[in-house]
Formats: structure tokens, C-alpha cells, sequence
């Protein structure tokens, strides 16, 4: 976006669906959202005081079925984790994607631990996936993303400057983080500023696909060559790691919004009907 022609455009935020490309830092340390774009409710502009860092993680609540957020679950903490899927979502091509529905949800799954796809802007879906028995399940209630990326020349923003505008971008505008598991709801997700189930990660790096990749397809970012590696990346969200469900037929249900409650610009709705194969 440019607001004048000898200016570059204003950098912008990327949300966990649609890249809201970068914050503008002002002087002031005051940071100005030039778009959390999400679906056809593009281009809304968010002033954001500097972020604030996430609660210390604690127990997992009495959530028999979710695995400690402050535990290091099949060798890597909750942190490292979302890392992992990130660097999974964002790997797909546009044209073959778990995340916007063009691959399978059990597209790039292996191991003892599985992903569950978000979408790339607000949405309302359901998806059946097939996972081996004695399967966990990592994924994002709501989560927002932040690199250096940026149209037509790179940031160069440090780690702990690109968490502090994610932090930001979450303590403004993440208003509803739920989510149920064969009907049950996940206790802790209520605030979601102060849910245990809120991280950081560090920065890591996201390497996307050689052909249609989605930060020029889906974020706007046309600018990013295919095959092109964003280091850092850092995440803030809410994540849940769901111990291995007994074989047979369940359902996880996950709604996140951003913005006002009465009327977020962002809300994403997924169903997942998960088949549990039984080991033979």
C-alpha cells in the first residue's frame, strides 16, 4: 500500500491466514497495522501498542486429552512445535495446500505427531482426516506470524522486534479462541491473552514451495521468489497438542477471531471429523 508515490509501501502484519504483510514502526515505538487482511474484509487499519510477552505456560487446566503446554512432548517443547507447523503450512504451493482445501488434510503427514490444518482467511469448513492409531494432533486455535518479507524490498527487523509487533498484533486484536474435542471444551482458552495455552516461538526459518508459493499467492507478497526461505519467522498463538485419541470416530472443533467480538474482521471455523485407525 502506498500512501505517497516517493514512499515505500507501509510495512504490514501477517496473520495466521491471510499475510497482512508487516507493522510501520513509528518513533514512538506506536505500531500502526496497515492491514490484518483477512477474506473480503481487507485493508482495516489496527493501532497497536507494543506487545506485551505471553503468560508463563502452566498446567494443562484439567484437560485430560491436551498435553501440558509447559511439557516437551515427543522431544520438542510447545514452542518448537508451532515452529514445525508452520514450516509444514507454509511449504505447500497454493495449488496443493491441506490449508485452503486443494490437498488432502493428510497431505506431508508422518510421525508420531500430526497437523492440523488452519485456513488462509476467514472461513467456515469442515475436513475428515484419517490419522494411525496412537497419533497426536498439533494445531493452532489462532496464531499470527511475522517475518521480514516485504514488497519491493525486505525488513530487516530482529527477532525480538518481529515478537514484539506480533505480540502486538495478538494482545489487540485476538478476541475468541475455543475449542471442543467429541463435544468436551478445552478449559484455559477463555482469554486469550492470558490462556496457558499462549506462546512464542523464536525465530526460525520457512522455506515455501518452488512453484506458486503462498506468499505471493495467498499473501500478497509477489515480490517473494518461488523457493524463497524467510529467516526469521517468529509466531504468537494459542496451540493445542491433543494426546493419541482412541480408535474409532471423533471430532475437534476450533473457533478463533480476531477483532471485536460483535464484529471481528477475522474469524475462522473448522471442523475436523477424525478417523482413528485401529492398529492391526
Amino acid at each position: 500500500m502506498r500512501t505517497e508515490a516517493n514512499k515505500k509501501p507501509a510495512p504490514r502484519a501477517k496473520a495466521e491466514t491471510q499475510i497482512m504483510k508487516r507493522i510501520n514502526i513509528k518513533q514512538n515505538q506506536t505500531l500502526l497495522a496497515n492491514g490484518w487482511m483477512c477474506g473480503a474484509l481487507a485493508g482495516l487499519a489496527l493501532l497497536l501498542a507494543a506487545g506485551s510477552p505471553p503468560p508463563a505456560q502452566g498446567s494443562n487446566v484439567r484437560n485430560p486429552r491436551i498435553l501440558p503446554p509447559d511439557s516437551s512432548p515427543y522431544g520438542a517443547s510447545y514452542e518448537e512445535w508451532a515452529a514445525r507447523f508452520w514450516q509444514w503450512s507454509l511449504a505447500f504451493p497454493a495449488t496443493a495446500d491441506p490449508a485452503n482445501g486443494t490437498a488432502p488434510a493428510s497431505a506431508g503427514q508422518s510421525g508420531k505427531v500430526w497437523y492440523l490444518a488452519s485456513v488462509r482467511g476467514s472461513a467456515t469448513v469442515t475436513r475428515e482426516i484419517t490419522v494411525p492409531d496412537g497419533t497426536a494432533l498439533f494445531f493452532p486455535v489462532l496464531s499470527v506470524f511475522f517475518n521480514n518479507a516485504d514488497c519491493p524490498e525486505p525488513t530487516d527487523f530482529s527477532v525480538d522486534e518481529l515478537l514484539e509487533q506480533a505480540n502486538g498484533a495478538w494482545d489487540f486484536a485476538a478476541s475468541v479462541t475455543t475449542c471442543t474435542i467429541d463435544g468436551v471444551s478445552v478449559a484455559g482458552l477463555e482469554d486469550p491473552q492470558t490462556t496457558p495455552y499462549r506462546l512464542q516461538t523464536g525465530g526460525f526459518p520457512a522455506t515455501f514451495a518452488d512453484h506458486d508459493n503462498l506468499m505471493a499467492a495467498a499473501y500478497g507478497v509477489p515480490c517473494f521468489p518461488d523457493g524463497g526461505t524467510a529467516d526469521p519467522t517468529v509466531v504468537v498463538g494459542a496451540f493445542l497438542l491433543v494426546a493419541p485419541l482412541p480408535a474409532g470416530q471423533h471430532t475437534i472443533h476450533m473457533v478463533g477471531a480476531a477483532g471485536p467480538v460483535e464484529d471481528p474482521f477475522f474469524v475462522k471455523d473448522i471442523t475436523y471429523v477424525i478417523t482413528v485407525t485401529q492398529r492391526p
